[in-house]
């Protein structure tokens, strides 16, 4: 069984915001699945494997590319 798709953020540099879009699809040309696009703030979200994180982070306009961590909060039992 392939290893499962891991959720990433990718940064644009300041020089691709105009054109993120454009670079968004470049990347989904390269295997990421494109979630969401953030043109306000620069960031793209979305899933991919592994393997293809490291070539995400060569495309030109994207300053960094790093798996996304989440953290949950603790529910204890309710004895309600």
């Amino acid at each position: 069984m392939p290893p499962a798709d891991k959720s990433v953020v990718i940064t644009v540099t300041d020089e691709a915001l105009g054109r993120i879009q454009e670079l968004a699809q470049t990347l989904e040309s390269k295997g990421l699945k494109v979630e969401r696009v953030l043109p306000v703030t620069g960031v793209i979200s979305g899933t991919c494997s592994a393997a293809q994180l490291a070539g995400l982070k060569k495309v030109a306009g994207v300053m960094s590319a790093s798996e996304e961590i989440s953290a949950g909060l603790w529910q204890p039992e309710s004895s309600e």
